[in-house]
């Protein structure tokens, strides 16, 4: 076991600047520490049924181990003691004492992060006890229900607390800007303080807990009737479970919610006026001899005070700006302008695309009729044929049929042959052999035409099809942009205090599209340091990422929960200076790894340049965040617009989002993709053709899709490491390879197949290992 941190050193555990600095962080956490000892001493009086007190152990379990969870567990000592008698008081000590030692044991365990840990904790010590103190007794129905609800209370509570004490003071600041689950938290934790105070009662008649509860209900009331009800039925809730009898505050409290909520937006006087009102005549409804008299004279003290206090003004919470911006209105309206333009300038391509995609139709590429081969072969031969006359009047039917009967074959072999005609012609033509290879030459001028206007039409096609895609990747920015950012309010309040505890100012919270967490905090030398970001990532309670510097900012990213190593190896053709094919791989600020390898055609310099120059294309379009799929297909009929001038290349990308671990791979052309997980190989394979030999639908690359997990290592390589041989051998060095360096691993695939190959062409290799990163 770790040697543990001692409770005062985690208190004073920040920077030691200045005086300042320092005693306002250990006055901040001083008064944590007090809020703690007062909540440990109220919540131990909470009872449930009138016999179980399960809460000063459940807030124990929730304040953790450090300062404020020892002046928790002993204002919940304090108040067992106090409030519980020497037997019961005992056991929920006990009970509180033990959770305490298990958080202060497990402090540096990683398990003892897991919310569910010390909630769990908490209500099975509170069984244990529970069974060694009143095991004797003896278990009977109703004692069974019981003493299973107030463990089970125990564990519901702690967690709920929890999540509130780890966002103090801004959780317990108000309901304001929480989450649900915070929003749960705090309803938790104000029921039960609403129990413990329900046994304070002055001049023994009113009670505390009821006239808190009142204020409250007429103060959540005042936002509409959903938040009335919702708070009378939670104090009444509460009030019920602390009085041990029959459900009867709930009606009350939930009814005078209904009641005060429809007069929302009328004066607080009528608001009061109603919901005392409706407390009498609920009591009056369920008269039960002046048992609950007091209610009705506990509302009017409650609207009273509901009167007095003063009402809060709404803020408007604004974005936080990005980096090098303003927060006012004009922020708002220039990114909002720029989104509009972007999105009208999307929508004239689209209406470009559609003009154009009208007057495209594939058959415009054979609208020439084979017949002007034959006419134009007349023209030449026939004309000063002393039988033009006879073939082309008298016979011109037989004529006609000759040649018709001739293009089909002639069409489909792409030359014409003495057979392809009939003999009766064949023989009536006494310039058969001249007319026969004057048929091959039109029909050769022929097939250029039309593979030139079929060229064109792709040509056109693919351009087209450009203007779809930059209208759809513009259409994407500006919705992006129009999004703006989601600020965290909660964290920037904590951002803001450590910030001003350094004299700094200017610190973002939010998110960004993909719902990640960023910060962006001055450049400030203090903050560059690697403690300065673990101490940042606890206050924040997420990990980040190292901070990049731009503009006079820090940015700080949340850590990715996957992390991979790459290493690349690659040796050319025997006999050439350079390798024809390029590997690179680069991480985006979202999170996404990519990984690619293309592989020009041929070898040297010139198949370098094709691979390079489709590489980079890639590339450029990743990082301004098009779709991978988008981004290969654009560069593939841009590469394809080339014609003749211009090689092929093949491309083989891999997408690694290394915070769900899904990967996606793209082939075009490419050679397989090896994944091995365990001792189990498996390969992605593609049989489309590489970028820049065709456009359109058979530009389209191979799509596989698979979820990476722990310990994955994936392997893709270049044809040359194949070099058109059976891959058995490649699938068995994965399978065999022990050691967890992705260079080795291609060095070893690289090596081998240079003895299998001999050299035959390029080759590259490309490894990549797939682990879980460390938080922090």
């Amino acid at each position: 076991m770790a040697t543990k941190e001692r409770a005062g050193g985690r208190l004073l555990r920040f920077p030691r600047r200045d005086t300042v600095n320092l005693s306002r962080r250990a006055f901040m956490g001083m008064a944590e520490a007090g809020v703690g000892f007062l909540l440990g001493a109220v919540l131990s009086g909470a009872e449930i049924f009138g016999l179980y007190s399960p809460f000063g152990v459940a807030a124990v379990a929730a304040a953790g181990s450090g300062i404020s969870g020892f002046c928790t567990l002993a204002g919940a000592c304090l108040g067992y003691l106090c409030l519980e008698g020497m037997t019961d008081g005992m056991r929920y000590a006990a009970s509180a004492i033990l959770t305490y030692s298990v958080a202060f044991a497990f402090y540096d365990a990683k398990f003892y992060k897991r919310a569910w840990f010390m909630p769990a904790i908490a209500a099975v010590l509170s069984a244990l006890t529970g069974i060694i103190c009143r095991g004797g007794e003896g278990w009977y129905g109703e004692d069974l229900v019981y003493f299973v609800t107030e463990v089970l209370f125990t564990g519901a509570a702690a967690y709920g607390y929890r999540i509130i004490f780890t966002q103090w003071p801004e959780a317990l600041d108000g309901p304001r800007n929480l989450t649900p689950r915070q929003s749960i938290g705090l309803m938790m934790l104000a029921g039960t303080v609403l129990m413990a105070l329900a046994r304070v009662e002055i001049l023994g008649t009113f009670s505390m807990g009821r006239l808190l509860a009142a204020v409250g209900v007429m103060l959540a009331a005042r936002k509409g009737v959903g938040e009335g009800v919702l708070a009378g039925a939670c104090a009444g809730v509460a009030l019920d479970l602390a009085s041990g009898e029959q459900p009867y505050y709930s009606m009350v409290f939930a009814l005078a919610g209904l009641a005060c909520g429809l007069c929302k937006g009328t004066r607080k006087i009528v608001a009061a006026l109603v919901y005392v009102l409706t407390c009498f005549v609920a009591v009056l409804w369920s008269w039960d001899g002046g048992l609950h008299v007091g209610l009705p004279m506990e509302a009017v003290v409650g609207a009273i005070v509901f009167l007095v206090l003063p009402v809060r003004p709404k803020k408007e919470q604004a974005l936080p700006a990005a980096p090098g911006a303003g927060r006012g209105p004009d922020l708002e309206s220039s990114r909002q302008a720029i989104s509009r333009k972007m999105g009208e300038m999307a929508s004239a391509f689209h209406a470009l695309y559609d003009t154009v995609q009208e007057t495209l139709h594939p058959e415009s590429a054979n609208t020439e009729n084979p017949a002007e081969i034959f006419t134009s072969t007349a023209d030449k031969v026939c004309a000063k044929c002393v039988l033009r006359t006879t073939c082309w009047q008298k016979e011109y039917q037989d004529t006609r049929r000759a040649f018709n009967d001739a293009t089909g074959p002639i069409l489909e072999r792409g030359r014409a042959l003495a057979t392809d005609f009939s003999g009766q012609f064949s023989a009536r033509c006494v310039h058969f052999p001249e007319l026969l290879g004057e048929v091959n030459r039109q029909l050769t001028a022929f097939l250029r035409r039309r593979q030139a206007l079929r060229r064109t039409w792709q040509t056109r096609s693919a351009l087209c099809s450009q203007y779809a895609r930059l209208d759809k990747f513009m259409r994407s920015a500006a919705t992006e942009l129009s999004t703006g950012l989601t600020p965290d309010l909660p964290r920037q309040e904590k951002l803001d205090g450590f910030l001003r505890s350094m004299n700094l100012s200017g610190g973002v919270v939010y998110y960004d599209k993909e719902g990640r967490l960023r910060v962006e905090v001055p450049a400030a030398e203090e903050l560059k340091t690697r403690s300065a970001r673990r101490e940042l990532a606890e206050i924040l309670g997420t990990p980040l990422r190292e901070g990049e510097e731009e503009n006079n900012r820090i940015l700080f990213a949340q850590a990715e929960p996957f992390r991979a190593t790459a290493a690349l190896a690659g040796a050319p053709r025997q006999g050439e200076p350079v390798s024809g094919d390029t590997g690179i791989w680069f991480r985006r600020e979202d999170g996404m790894l990519f990984l690619l390898l293309c592989d020009g055609m041929g070898s040297g310099p010139g198949a370098k340049q094709e691979s390079a120059q489709a590489a980079k294309l890639i590339e450029r379009f990743l990082r301004a965040g098009m779709d991978p799929a988008e981004a290969v297909e654009t560069v593939s009929s841009a590469l394809s617009l080339r014609g003749e001038a211009g090689g092929s290349t093949t491309i083989d990308l891999l997408s690694v989002d290394l915070f769900t671990g899904r990967c996606c791979v793209h082939k075009q052309g490419a050679a397989p993709t090896y994944v091995r997980r365990g001792r189990q190989i498996k390969c992605a394979v593609g049989s489309s053709l590489p970028a820049g030999i065709v456009t359109g639908e058979q530009a389209k690359p191979d799509v596989h899709r698979f979820r990476g997990e722990q310990g994955d290592w994936i392997v893709m390589v270049t044809d040359g490491i194949l070099c058109g041989r059976e891959d058995i051998w490649i699938r068995d060095l994965m399978t065999a390879y022990q050691g967890d360096s992705p260079s080795d691993l291609a060095q070893r695939i690289l090596q081998q197949s240079e003895e299998i190959c001999q050299g035959e062409d390029d080759g590259t290799v490309l490894a990549v290992h797939l682990e879980r990163g460390k938080e922090g």
